[in-house]
């Protein structure tokens, strides 16, 4: 668990949001993938939500569990166990720190790169467990990136899925372990507004996909368009995906990546785990050619993926990314 003295308490509570309070959000658009014409709910909700939620997914419940089970045993573990993955930086546990540029959560985490075997030493059943399922997260992902390259009508469908399959795809897995908050009571009536303390603060991810799966806690927030921010019910049986700010740019701005963020619970924990489909870090991330209809132009200066990462480490979490490749249109 993540043990704070009272004043870092104070320091956390710093970190309440001014925003308007949250509503639970019960339309998020809902994928089911064993149906083939799911391609075009896929692309209405990620060009209006960036965000959906699927069911029948098709990762064994079995891994799920086991991962689940896993990671609750190490989060409960002494800090100076947890320590011990053999992991080098940026990988490996951390808490409260998020990022190199002052970002902080309520939060513990373990962070993994997926192109090669977690060794964690001391850790055989978790390793286990974490290649069984990040192995299926990564096949449903690949499918689903196939799937909106249908809905597209881009050719070959493997134009984005290729990118998590390459040897060399720079993808990562993280769980996020949210401890219950102790001596901070939600300044709103119904838990879910202003006066939530942040676990995890607003960002979109850089990547091209997130997948992410949690406990029945809930926490998770998404930002719609407007700006307003909803609640989205916890279900453990499903996945929630995320547009990824390179997905943004390679649809030239169809797709939107999806702002959000996890706000604490002062109950229960929340475990949740993100794969988070990179391409190779010297891969061009440009506007697909295929997508481009007639002299319509890049939103976006081309960039490798490389460069946008290391962008991405040195800003802070709620910093708007891509601001810095967006052409300058002409007066």
């Amino acid at each position: 668990m993540v043990v704070v003295s009272k004043p870092a308490i104070e320091q956390f509570s710093s970190y309440l949001k001014n925003n308007k309070p949250t509503t639970l959000f019960t339309q998020i658009p809902l994928v089911d993938l064993s149906k083939p014409d799911s391609k075009h709910q896929i692309i209405k909700a990620c060009e209006e939500f960036g965000f959906f939620k699927v069911i029948n997914h098709g990762v064994p419940m079995e891994s799920i569990s086991v991962l689940e089970s896993e990671a609750t045993k190490f989060f409960s573990l002494p800090l100076c166990e947890k320590q011990k993955t053999g992991q080098t930086q940026p990988y490996g546990y951390g808490h409260k720190r998020i990022g190199t540029q002052g970002d902080v959560g309520w939060v513990e985490y373990l962070l993994l790169t997926t192109n090669q075997d977690p060794s964690l030493h001391s850790f055989q059943t978790l390793r286990v467990a974490l290649n069984n399922y990040m192995k299926s997260v990564k096949k449903m992902a690949c499918e689903i990136l196939e799937m909106m390259a249908d809905g597209l009508k881009i050719q070959p469908r493997n134009v984005l899925s290729k990118l998590l399959m390459d040897e060399e795809s720079d993808s990562v897995f993280r769980v996020n372990h949210y401890p219950p908050c102790p001596n901070v009571q939600p300044l709103s009536g119904n838990g879910n507004g202003n006066g939530d303390v942040i676990g995890f603060g607003e960002h979109t991810d850089p990547q091209i996909i997130s997948v992410l799966r949690s406990n029945n806690t809930s926490g998770l927030q998404i930002s719609l368009r407007e700006g307003s921010w909803i609640s989205v019910p916890p279900d453990q049986t499903s996945f929630f995906i995320n547009v990824g700010d390179s997905l943004q740019v390679m649809t030239n701005g169809r797709f939107k990546s999806v702002k959000h963020r996890v706000v604490t619970n002062s109950v229960k924990s929340r475990l949740s785990m993100i794969y988070f489909g990179g391409p190779p870090l010297s891969e061009k991330i440009a506007p697909l050619p295929s997508l481009m209809r007639g002299d319509q132009q890049s939103l976006y200066k081309e960039f490798t993926w490389f460069e946008y990462k290391k962008s991405a480490y040195n800003s802070r979490l709620a910093d708007n990314r891509l601001i810095h490749f967006k052409k300058i249109a002409a007066s």
